[in-house]
C-alpha cells in the first residue's frame, strides 16, 4: 500500500451517496442473491415504558436500591436474549442525567449497572436519518432474565422529556436458531488477486428482518475504519448471538429511529464476523456508528463490554481479516494515517480517537497499534 495520507471531502461523499441510493430506490441490487428457501426474518418486539416520576415506589426499593433516582421503572418481564435502552425527547437534554439497569433472575438481582449514553453515536446531522432520531443510551443485552428495572439519577433540575424504558424481545429463544443454520456463513471467505475475504454471517443468517429498516443512507468513501464495542455481557452463546444482534437493530430502528442497525460489521467472541447494515458487504456503505466520518469510514463492533475484559484471539483475528480486505479495497493502508475535513487521524482508529467516548473499552483500544500493523502486514502490496 502506497498512500500515507488521504484526504477527503465529505461534500463529495454525500453526493454521490445521494445519487447511488436514488439508483438503489429505482431498483439497483447491491446485497446477492441468497437461498429463498433460507430462513426468514424474525420481528422482535419492543416495549415502550414511560419512565416518571410517579413510576418511583418508595415501598418496593430499599435506600440503598433508590438512592438519589427521580424516575424509576416497574419491574418489566423479560423473553429471550433482551436488550433494553433508554430514550428521550428530541431537543431534550440529559446533560446530568444518568441511567442505570438492574436485571432478575429468579428471586435474585443484579446490582445497578450503567447504562452507557453517547452523542457520538448516530447518523449523521442533518441527513434524513437523523430527523427521525431521538437521543438515548446505548442499547444494553442484558441476557436470558426475568425481569428488568431502570433508574434515572441527575445532579441537576433539568431532566429530558418523554422519558422512555424500552425493552426488546428478539423473537425467538436461542436454542431455536440451531447450529445446522449456521454451519458456514453465507459469504464464505474468498481469496483472488486482492487481499482475501474473510467469511462474513448474513443479515439472513441472523434473521433480520428487513421490513423494519427505513430508508438507506446511501454510500460514501472509505477513508479510514473505526473500532467499536456493544457494552453488553461477555458470557453469551454462540447460539444466543443472532437473537443479541436482533435486539440491537430493533433498538436502533424502532427505539432510536435509526434507518438501520449503526454499525457496518459487528464480530462476536468466537471471531465470526456478521454483516450489520444493508447495503452490501462490498460497498462503501454509510453508517450511524461515528458521528463526523460515517460517510468517509465503515465500522465493525465487538458484541462485549471491552472495558471490563479482554478481547480473545479469535476477535482480533476476525478484525485483521476484515479490516485488511475491506481497506484494501479502497486503496487504504491499514498503518497509516488520513484527513477527513482537516482532521488528521489513523486509519485504523478506536471510536475515542473521533469523539469524547470510552468505547471500544480500555482493553480493546490497547489492541489497536498492534491491529494496525497486522492488517498492514496481510494487505497485498
Amino acid at each position: 500500500m502506497g498512500q500515507a495520507d488521504r484526504s477527503v471531502s465529505r461534500r463529495q461523499a454525500l453526493v454521490g451517496g445521494s445519487l447511488l441510493a436514488t439508483h438503489l430506490v429505482a431498483g439497483s441490487r447491491t446485497a446477492p442473491a441468497l437461498a429463498a428457501d433460507g430462513p426468514s426474518g424474525i420481528e422482535p418486539t419492543v416495549r415502550h415504558i414511560p419512565l416518571t416520576r410517579q413510576n418511583v415506589d418508595a415501598s418496593r426499593l430499599g435506600v440503598r436500591d433508590r438512592g438519589d433516582a427521580w424516575a424509576v421503572s416497574p419491574e418489566v418481564p423479560a423473553i429471550g436474549y433482551a436488550t433494553v435502552g433508554v430514550v428521550w425527547a428530541q431537543g431534550s437534554s440529559a446533560q446530568g442525567s444518568r441511567f442505570f439497569v438492574r436485571t432478575r433472575k429468579g428471586r435474585t438481582w443484579s446490582n445497578w449497572q450503567l447504562m452507557r449514553e453517547s452523542d457520538e453515536h448516530g447518523p449523521t446531522m442533518a441527513s434524513a436519518e437523523a430527523q427521525r432520531m431521538r437521543p438515548g443510551t446505548d442499547p444494553v443485552g442484558v441476557g436470558n432474565v426475568d425481569a428488568v428495572q431502570v433508574k434515572a439519577t441527575s445532579t441537576g433540575h433539568a431532566r429530558p422529556g418523554d422519558l422512555t424504558l424500552s425493552v426488546v424481545d428478539p423473537g425467538d429463544t436461542a436454542p431455536r436458531l440451531s447450529a445446522t443454520r449456521l454451519r458456514g456463513p453465507d459469504y464464505p471467505a474468498r481469496g483472488g488477486t486482492g487481499t482475501p475475504r474473510p467469511g462474513i454471517f448474513s443479515r439472513r443468517q441472523w434473521r433480520a428482518d428487513e421490513s423494519m429498516r427505513q430508508g438507506f443512507a446511501g454510500y460514501g468513501e472509505i477513508s479510514a475504519a473505526f473500532v467499536h464495542h456493544t457494552v453488553n455481557s461477555n458470557d453469551y452463546s454462540p447460539a444466543e448471538v443472532p437473537a443479541l444482534l436482533r435486539g440491537i437493530y430493533a433498538y436502533h430502528t424502532q427505539s432510536r429511529g435509526w434507518s438501520d442497525v449503526g454499525y457496518n460489521f459487528l464480530v462476536d467472541r468466537f471471531g465470526r464476523i456478521w454483516e450489520g447494515r444493508w447495503g452490501g458487504i462490498r460497498r462503501p456503505v454509510i453508517g450511524a456508528h461515528t458521528l463526523g466520518y460515517n460517510e468517509n469510514s465503515f465500522a465493525m463492533s465487538a458484541i462485549g463490554n471491552f472495558e471490563t475484559v479482554a478481547p480473545t484471539r479469535d476477535m482480533l483475528r476476525a478484525y485483521k481479516q476484515l479490516f485488511a480486505w475491506k481497506l484494501d479495497r479502497s486503496g487504504v493502508d491499514g498503518d497509516a494515517y488520513t484527513t477527513i475535513d482537516r482532521v488528521r487521524l489513523r486509519t485504523i482508529s478506536g471510536h475515542r480517537n473521533a469523539a469524547s467516548t470510552a468505547c471500544p473499552g480500555s482493553h480493546l483500544y490497547a489492541k489497536i497499534p498492534v491491529l494496525r500493523k497486522r492488517v498492514a502486514a496481510a494487505q497485498t502490496a
